[in-house]
């Protein structure tokens, strides 16, 4: 890793560790719902077996996702960079009486020997990597044979006109509703020239890594009916917004 690689990663764990403090009040983000939550949980028993599965939740944040496979059964590990955040999944698992482990580390090399996990999955993290390509390549070496990567991302702005109107009024709204800046915490230029999904990650370069990658039997699955949940829990300033392409892409290593 370059120092100017470094010094970018640093930065966004530092705005991610700010972030930490609300992340699971947002829409979206935390899940608002028991019926959004078991929505999730269906998801994830369709896609995997029953049994004692070690995940990876890489760029798990708070965990949100992560401890869902916890819920079922699964033995789960969260890898982040950013320590604030391993601190809230931590005391998360520890309320719920998890026996999940948490480490600080980089989403694109993670710090595990091959053919550790049955699973590796992510949610909100491909379109914030300045690397995904490797990043995928990466959790398919920590991967056991006919392991399953799952990924979870969206294109948050695909530079249509109706949705640009859609965000200025959800800002707008939002400025008048709660007296701050929507936009406030969001990446620098810096950060964002690094990043080649920086809008969000369309299905099909999110299938495109994958086959790359080498992973066998990949599909994608829209995830239309959960954001339908999502948008039940949100006020009309945030609903508006909320209109993404929101996809689950999984394969087989």
């Amino acid at each position: 890793m370059t120092i100017r690689e470094n010094r970018i990663k640093q930065n966004i764990a530092r705005i991610w560790d700010v972030s930490s403090e609300t992340y699971d009040s947002h829409e979206g983000h935390g899940i608002q719902s028991e019926m959004e939550r078991e929505a999730w949980k269906h998801v994830f028993k369709s896609l995997l077996p029953p049994g004692r599965l070690k995940v990876l939740d890489v760029g798990c944040g708070t965990c949100e996702i992560g401890l869902l496979f916890a819920e079922i059964g699964y033995q789960v590990t969260g890898l982040d960079l950013s320590e604030k955040m391993l601190a809230k999944a931590r005391e998360k698992a520890s309320r719920k009486g998890f026996d999940s482990v948490f480490e600080k580390g980089d989403a694109e090399a993670p710090p595990f020997e091959e053919d550790t996990f049955d699973v590796v999955v992510n949610r909100h993290l491909l379109w914030t990597l300045p690397h995904p390509d490797t990043a995928v390549m990466s959790w398919r070496n920590v991967l056991k044979k006919g392991g399953m990567l799952i990924v979870v991302d969206g294109v948050w702005d695909d530079g249509s006109f109706e949705t640009k109107a859609r965000r200025f009024v959800s800002d707008f709204c939002t400025l008048l509703a709660e007296r701050r800046n929507p936009r406030k915490g969001h990446y620098s230029r810096e950060i964002d020239n690094e990043l080649p999904n920086r809008h969000g990650v369309p299905p099909e370069k999110m299938l495109e890594y994958f086959r790359a990658a080498g992973f066998k039997n990949v599909k994608d699955l829209d995830l239309k009916d959960i954001m339908e949940l999502q948008k039940k829990k949100m006020p009309f300033r945030k609903r508006i917004a909320y209109n993404y392409k929101y996809h689950l892409i999984y394969g087989e290593k």
